[in-house]
């Protein structure tokens, strides 16, 4: 598994490095604009991302990584902030799981090796409903003559409602599917199926995903069954 680790910490890119090598293939950076250079270059399993770092925060380099990178890999965001509002800010610019600060190097290594065995969405697979399309390698959605590129999580969302429209999907469901045995707390399902609501928005698809009690979430078929 190759992994891109974007801390500033030295300490800690030395007891990363002596943790996981020889298991991993680790290459590091120390600043946000170097991160973002080696993650659009190279092909990674995973990258973790430090939410505190020179030159640009983790937020805006996941947020910049997600408009710019072809291939919808995983992020780990690392934070010594542990407030609901921090995770959430992390989750909506991109991040697809978090370790607060302090943690153990064993649940590191466990956290990556999880997010490296989410499945990916099909390549080359394009997903229609309507007049709604779905482009799953890239997480690039179209509506209308616009188009918005969504992150890896949320496109996985948007491809399991689409392909059991107008069926919910039920919160559990959606969990296993995205997460495996490895689900975060609820609430991270919560705010990327928010997330998902205000990327469609911007697409002028209003109100398009509907909560059902009880039964999870489902597209509302009647906003695509006849086009823009």
């Amino acid at each position: 598994m190759r992994v891109l680790v974007v801390e500033d910490n030295r300490d800690l890119q030395a007891n990363i490095a002596r943790f996981l090598e020889p298991d991993f293939v680790l290459d590091f950076a120390a600043t946000g604009p170097q991160g973002l250079a080696l993650a659009l270059a190279h092909g990674y399993d995973v990258i973790v991302l430090d939410l505190m770092l020179p030159g640009m925060s983790g937020i805006e380099v996941c947020e910049r990584y997600r408009q710019l990178a072809p291939r919808l890999v995983p992020i780990l965001m690392l934070t010594a902030r542990d407030t609901l509002e921090d995770k959430q800010q992390g989750f909506q610019a991109g991040a697809d799981d978090y370790l607060v600060k302090p943690f153990s190097l064993r649940e590191l290594r466990w956290r990556l090796e999880a997010l490296a065995r989410r499945p990916v969405p099909p390549s080359g697979r394009r997903l229609q409903l309507g007049g709604l399309t779905l482009e799953p390698e890239s997480g690039q959605a179209s509506w209308s003559g616009r188009t918005v590129r969504l992150h890896r999580t949320e496109a996985l969302v948007l491809r399991l409602l689409m392909e059991t429209a107008p069926a919910p999907v039920s919160a559990s469901t959606l969990a296993e599917r995205l997460w495996g045995e490895d689900a975060p707390e609820s609430s991270a399902l919560r705010t990327h199926v928010y997330a998902l609501r205000k990327a469609l928005a911007t697409l002028g698809i209003d109100e398009a995903i509907i909560t059902r009690r009880n039964e999870g979430y489902s597209l509302d078929a009647s906003r695509f069954q006849n086009g823009p």
